[in-house]
């Protein structure tokens, strides 16, 4: 089966605009804040920023040193891998059933974390590596890979099982996936143009609303993975079954028996 790309656009919407949807949108930002807190308290502490003018520029960041900015941040990056997990199962239910989000999400979660964590890592060192080679392999592996957490996260697979039930899902629709991201880039470009336009006014509130957009845009950029991971994996399943149908009618007319 093709993916069709307006059917995942349009379903990845739906989902957003849902009350689980606009959930997990809140959460993430929050997530997001207080990774950056962090990040930015520790950085800070060792080399406070300076303006042109000499004067302190204005960043988002709290007095409490660089240990516990860094513990900040890395709780922040724990909870983001967690989060992850908690977005991809609860947008791989249905709009109607994101009234809030579903139940059984966190299930398995410590498994589940470190096998994600682990793919990630494999799965970035090798479009790295495809990267630094030449530019062509990394987008190869970069689409050919796409699927790999939501294998993790929904259907439970390790690493390394998951890295490969992503390569033969996306097999044969590299090219629509790729026009996929390119699709959500451009979403993404467009969505950032206010926050840009509102920085220059006011520092502080376009860079909280660079997160609040980035926030929505990445649970919609989910939603979108989602509906296109159930797409295709919808058309691989129901060509297995036609596959063992045939297989099941051709041993019926060789026998002459009904096996079925």
């Amino acid at each position: 089966m093709s993916l069709n790309i307006g059917d995942a656009l349009s379903s990845g919407a739906e989902k957003l605009t849902t009350t689980g949807g606009i959930q997990l949108g809140v959460i993430y930002v929050l997530l997001q804040l207080l990774t950056v807190l962090g990040t930015n308290s520790a950085v800070t502490s060792v080399a406070p920023p300076a303006g042109t003018s000499g004067t302190a520029t204005t960043t988002l960041s709290l007095p409490i040193g660089a240990a516990g900015g860094a513990a900040l941040a890395t709780l922040g990056a724990i909870l983001n891998v967690a989060f992850t997990i908690v977005a991809l199962r609860a947008l791989n239910h249905d709009a109607t059933d994101l009234g809030s989000i579903p139940g059984g999400v966190t299930d398995d979660m410590l498994k589940t974390w470190v096998f994600l964590v682990v793919a990630l890592i494999v799965q970035g060192i090798a479009v790295a590596i495809g990267f630094v080679a030449l530019f062509i392999p990394g987008l190869f592996l970069l689409v050919s890979l796409i699927f790999t957490q939501v294998y993790v996260a929904v259907e439970g697979e390790g690493p390394f099982e998951a890295l490969s039930s992503s390569w033969s899902l996306a097999k044969g629709n590299r090219f629509p996936l790729f026009g996929l991201g390119i699709v959500i880039f451009v979403i993404s470009l467009l969505a950032s143009i206010p926050t840009g336009i509102l920085t220059v006014f006011s520092p502080v509130a376009g860079t909280l609303l660079t997160y609040v957009v980035s926030g929505f845009v990445s649970i919609f950029s989910l939603a979108v993975l989602i509906d296109a991971y159930q797409q295709l994996e919808g058309g691989s399943s129901a060509t297995t079954t036609e596959t063992d149908d045939d297989d099941v009618e051709r041993l019926d007319d060789d026998s002459g028996f009904d096996y079925a």
